[in-house]
């Protein structure tokens, strides 16, 4: 890491990485950020104590030095904070101003109809969970592209 780098991080500042398997999603020194993981919202700054956990399909938020902010929506996967950064090894990851809001509410109308279709009777022709999954991932991509949802 560049000398200018190290010295920004040695005044309490967080670097804050976001990988996917496909791409580096987001790189930067910030403030704080806000993820979500399987049990619930955690806010990180630097020199939080070191914690692996796994996170949940949710948004996170993350202010930067400035007190400008960058939404993301994650979909999945494990952070890792040790210190003076947080490593996100998300599933998939997108920050808002990239995200497809068509093709995300195309993916919310055909979960809701998956869901919309299940009787106990056609149950096992569905995969429940999947298109469960599907419709908080879509709703998750509008939400962080501040789109409203019916």
């Amino acid at each position: 890491m560049p000398a200018a780098v190290m010295a920004r991080l040695d005044r309490s500042e967080l670097r804050c990485r976001v990988l996917t398997p496909a791409k580096n999603v987001y790189d930067a020194l910030v403030d704080s950020a806000v993820v979500t993981t399987l049990d619930g919202e955690l806010e990180i700054f630097a020199r939080f104590e070191p914690t692996i956990s796994p996170l949940a399909v949710g948004v996170m938020r993350v202010k930067a030095r400035d007190g400008t902010g960058t939404t993301l929506a994650i979909h999945g996967g494990f952070m890792d904070m040790n210190g003076k950064a947080l490593v996100i090894l998300a599933d998939s990851a997108e920050i808002g101003n990239e995200i497809d809001v068509e093709r995300a509410q195309q993916a919310l109308e055909r979960a809701k109809n998956l869901l919309a279709g299940v009787t106990a009777d056609k149950a096992k022709n569905v995969d429940v969970d999947r298109a469960r999954l599907a419709l908080l991932r879509a709703l998750t991509r509008l939400q962080v592209a501040g789109r409203e949802t019916n």
